[in-house]
């Protein structure tokens, strides 16, 4: 059982330009929450969020199973709540705390390796049980497997081949224990 190194899609540059741009309508949101009443600013404040949340979601769409649904659940929300007016300094502190929540997570999907580790696997074959994984799936899947602390196992067709594909290599002992190699 070898692992081989292969180069994975990066998702820092699909990313940058809408996270860029989400700092526009924050921006114009907060100055006109200053200067003006009415939802031109809560408009623009929620406008920001979206589009962070739109660069999060590309993100995750391109390095699969590593952001929580909940991260995401949290910018229609927020914004969706600036809707009901509450005071200015409310609005702005959601919108900017939502906003670096978004930020922090492009920056944590940037940040991820574009190696990933892949070993032919075949389908009918169990994953063996590990001490100390989250399963998702116990049979193989075209769909996050399990995670292993930070390193996330997934199931991958490649070039025709069934393969999982990882962070890190697993060495698999098939006696219900791993290690990372």
């Amino acid at each position: 059982m070898d692992w081989e190194e292969v180069e994975a899609p990066g998702a820092g540059p699909k990313m940058l330009y809408p996270m860029a741009w989400s700092l526009l309508p924050l921006t114009v949101g907060l100055i006109l929450l200053v200067r003006t009443d009415g939802l031109w600013p809560t408009s623009f404040l929620a406008a920001g969020i979206m589009l962070s949340l739109a660069a999060v979601w590309l993100g995750a769409t391109m390095v699969p199973g590593r952001v929580d649904m909940l991260k995401l659940l949290i910018s229609p929300f927020a914004a969706f709540s600036l809707f009901f007016q509450p005071p200015e300094i409310i609005q702005a502190i959601i919108a900017l705390i939502v906003w670096t929540i978004n930020y922090r997570t492009a920056a944590f999907l940037s940040a991820i390796s574009i190696k990933a580790y892949r070993l032919e696997w075949d389908p009918e074959r169990p994953l063996p049980d590990i001490d100390g994984a989250t399963y998702f799936y116990k049979k193989w899947a075209q769909k996050p497997l399990f995670r292993l602390g930070k390193n996330m196992v997934r199931g991958v067709r490649s070039n025709g081949k069934t393969v999982i594909e990882a962070d890190e290599p697993i060495n698999f002992n098939f006696s219900n224990e791993s290690q990372i190699d």
